[in-house]
């Protein structure tokens, strides 16, 4: 509080955005190649496989957000990886281990750029 995050563009993101936006590019990367995997696997495929690689670029436009400090972010993210840890959990459910990574990542991501909120103002 009181800070001057918000007004210096010369700030970079602390180190453990920048940690947790990477590990959060790799996830969004393996969902990409997840979703092409599935678009090709059955009729239904191509709706779950359009989601998933939709899903994953908006998680790879969040973490771009966060990196750079850009004050839309911070809600962005509150959103897509919290609706990303439900979308995780049911995968998780569904037999896909792979979800376990993307949990641990989405909870970790969520709740420390939950206490970061004066960066992105």
């Amino acid at each position: 509080m009181g800070t001057s995050h918000s007004y210096g563009r010369t700030q970079s993101a602390p180190l453990g955005i920048k940690i947790l936006c990477i590990l959060g590019a790799i996830s969004g990367i393996f969902g990409i190649f997840g979703g092409l995997g599935t678009l090709f696997s059955s009729p239904f495929g191509i709706v779950v496989g359009t989601l998933a690689i939709a899903f994953s670029l908006a998680k790879l436009v969040v973490v771009w957000g966060l990196w750079t400090l850009q004050s839309w972010a911070w809600m962005l993210t509150v959103v897509v990886y919290g609706i990303g840890l439900l979308l995780d959990v049911l995968n998780l459910m569904t037999g896909n281990l792979f979800a376990i990574f993307s949990i641990i990542v989405g909870g970790l991501l969520l709740a420390y750029v939950y206490s970061k909120h004066d960066y992105y103002r």
